[in-house]
């Protein structure tokens, strides 16, 4: 395997693959060749100068890719058209232009592109997904989901996000996906708290509301300053109950002091869903190796960005935004 960026994804994802014993991590490639070094001489591989470099590789039989969004589709492209197996971070691309030429790459060359929405992965909601497909909770009828940042990343990675909804909303609204089926309709609202944010026409808070097509409802609400830390919620309501996915306590400890009860609660998504993000990787090891399907695939995917970039067009027309036409 060869790592597609060095930043701050590549190195988590880096500490996973090199913990796979069928997984050795030969290469890295970053535009800026210090953080490549710096990765590489960590886990031991070797430095290219060139993404074409590391596609001619014949060690080279999957690609890791963990660039810039708006750099995604071309990587994907380039790494179809070499015949690598692919797992590139959330989401597939910037644009419905460019995620479709990533599919269109993909499916052409036969090769397997999964894309990174880990949550699909935690084993609360893949309980969640279970007990709701066996009708346990019966007819789905609410979905609630809530994502908040303790802080924002820097204005220079917030420009060329692609807006809220698209950078950090789309983990959300592809559990919404996951958990309930696909949206017919959305709206959204939001703020900038933040004058800095506002000026650019940016927002650290939004809220959006959704039609399902099998006609349940939802809401989604964002944010990205968050004093008490990484708040991250979902929840399903059927005809007979609700789940509640939250994980509110890090270490799974209380202390009782005179002062009351305290425990500590995550503080990023490193912490939150560190169990997620190795059993994506292994799948995707475990699917390349053994030629099986990887899960979410570039369409699958494409179908999430889809929701998010409609979620961000109602955020900023404040118009709702029409996925499915229904009677």
């Amino acid at each position: 395997m060869a790592l597609v960026g060095a930043g701050r994804m590549a190195q988590a994802h880096a500490a996973t693959a090199a913990g796979i014993a069928q997984v050795d991590v030969v290469a890295v490639y970053d535009a800026l060749r210090e953080p490549a070094e710096h990765l590489a001489e960590r886990i031991g591989a070797r430095v290219a100068l060139s993404l074409d470099e590391l596609l001619g590789a014949s060690d080279v039989e999957a690609l890791l890719i963990t660039t810039p969004t708006p750099t995604h589709a071309d990587v994907i492209c380039s790494g179809a058209e070499a015949g690598k197996a692919m797992f590139v971070e959330k989401p597939l691309a910037d644009t419905l232009a460019a995620a479709d030429r990533a599919v269109d790459a993909v499916d052409a060359a036969s090769v397997a592109c999964q894309v990174g929405f880990q949550r699909r992965y935690d084993p609360a909601y893949i309980e969640a997904k279970r007990r709701i497909e066996s009708g346990e909770i019966g007819r789905i009828e609410g979905f609630r989901g809530v994502g908040r940042d303790p802080q924002p990343p820097a204005l220079e990675f917030l420009l060329t996000s692609g807006g809220l909804f698209v950078d950090m909303g789309i983990h959300d609204l592809d559990s919404a996906r996951f958990l309930v089926g696909e949206v017919a309709t959305i709206n959204a609202i939001g703020a900038a708290t933040d004058p800095r944010l506002a000026e650019h026409g940016l927002f650290d808070m939004a809220v959006a509301t959704m039609r399902f097509v099998n006609g349940a409802l939802g809401t989604l609400e964002v944010g990205l300053r968050t004093a008490y830390g990484y708040d991250i919620r979902a929840e399903v309501l059927g005809q007979h109950g609700r789940i509640h996915i939250e994980r509110d306590i890090q270490h799974h400890m209380l202390v009782y002091t005179s002062g009351g009860v305290t425990h500590d609660r995550p503080q990023s998504f490193a912490e939150r869903f560190a169990e997620a993000y190795a059993a994506e990787i292994r799948s995707f090891v475990h699917a390349v190796r053994h030629d099986l399907p990887v899960t979410p695939d570039a369409h699958d995917a494409r179908e999430s960005l889809r929701l998010a970039l409609a979620a961000q067009q109602a955020l900023v027309t404040g118009r709702e935004v029409v996925l499915v036409p229904t009677a």
